[in-house]
């Protein structure tokens, strides 16, 4: 899956390359797929919330979007048009960008859902459970509701932030830049994007709310269920339950770390590790009632499929760099004859 040769940090296109290059300015042959992904994200909610017309809280949610968009055109303008800049500032004031960007991008939710989507489709959801299943798993599942259990999962299902926050150090900020930082980058984001766009076709809150009467009681929980709970208040988007991120995300993670194990003995036992954390974050996602299981089989195909795309997007972008005379999206170089093309 990610096992291509990387180019190295260093790399510059050969003459014969750059003379081939397309006539278009070299900003424009310098975004990476993984800014497009991010922008088109951002551009096509702005849309939606434009389009929804005057209510309460359309303001808010179109403010948060413009923020984001901003803080991505910062980091797109600084870290691939002013390559006078030197190439190391360069390289944080990206990473960071794009990190608050994606960061913004999901707290903004809570509003822009409520904005475009004032219904809910749980019914539905909880039909196909029914339907396939017999029972969704949210409710066959409160029979191990026990204090210990209840504690379990919720360190897993908090673990989510943790797992996404190490992977993005490692491989964005402590890994030499290789095409297996684009596959990581390109991934993700897409993940997130597509995710967070299919949440507006498929608003809705999930059993918690949805199915409260039909619990025998709340879940008895701890320090982690109370941190879990928390979080979801203060950040939750509320109506996000369909793909299932926190399945498709740490889905998406384990998937990435098995294709680099293949190459590279060092990535064995993350790969183990973040799958067997994979596979505790999806199962909580049902057992603390915050998806359907229609929401978790939706979050592993979005995985499955992005695992399969973000590498042919990384070969793929390599080739249009190279005819546009630039360095692989991570370097970062200064000015040279390579990146300083008209």
């Amino acid at each position: 899956m990610v096992r291509s040769p990387a180019l190295p940090q260093d790399f510059v296109p050969p003459a014969e390359a750059r003379d081939a290059a397309p006539r278009v300015p070299s900003w424009l042959g310098a975004i990476a797929v993984q800014d497009a992904v991010l922008g088109g994200y951002l551009v096509i909610m702005r849309a939606l919330v434009q389009l929804a017309g005057a209510q309460p809280g359309q303001a808010a949610a179109a403010r948060a979007i413009d923020i984001a968009l901003l803080l991505l055109g910062v980091g797109v303008v600084v870290g691939r048009v002013l390559t006078a800049v030197p190439s190391a500032v360069r390289a944080v004031i990206y990473r960071v960008s794009v990190a608050g960007t994606l960061l913004l991008g999901y707290l903004m939710l809570r509003d822009v859902l409520l904005v475009v989507r004032s219904d809910a489709l749980d019914a539905a959801l909880l039909g196909i459970d029914e339907r396939l299943l017999g029972v969704t798993p949210a409710l066959w599942l409160e029979r191990f509701a026990s204090p210990a259990a209840v504690e379990y999962f919720s360190f897993f299902y908090f673990s989510y932030f943790a797992l996404i926050g190490l992977f993005m150090v490692a491989v964005v900020w402590l890994e030499r830049p290789s095409r297996h930082t684009a596959v990581f980058a390109i991934g993700t984001l897409l993940v997130f994007a597509v995710g967070q766009l299919v949440y507006v076709l498929v608003p809705g809150y999930g059993p918690y709310a949805h199915l409260a009467s039909r619990f025998a009681a709340p879940l008895p929980g701890g320090f982690f269920w109370s941190l879990v709970q928390h979080a979801v208040q203060a950040g939750g988007a509320m109506k996000d339950i369909f793909p299932s991120l926190h399945t498709a995300v740490p889905t998406w993670l384990a998937l990435y770390a098995i294709g680099r194990a293949r190459g590279d003995a060092r990535w064995r036992v993350p790969a183990a590790v973040t799958a067997f954390f994979a596979a505790n974050i999806v199962v909580s996602t049902m057992f603390l009632r915050w998806h359907y299981a229609v929401d978790v089989a939706a979050g592993l195909l979005l995985a499955v499929g992005v695992a399969a795309v973000a590498p042919l997007l990384a070969r793929w972008e390599e080739r249009r760099r190279m005819r546009f005379g630039h360095a692989q999206p991570w370097a970062f170089q200064g000015s040279s004859p390579a990146t300083t093309r008209g």
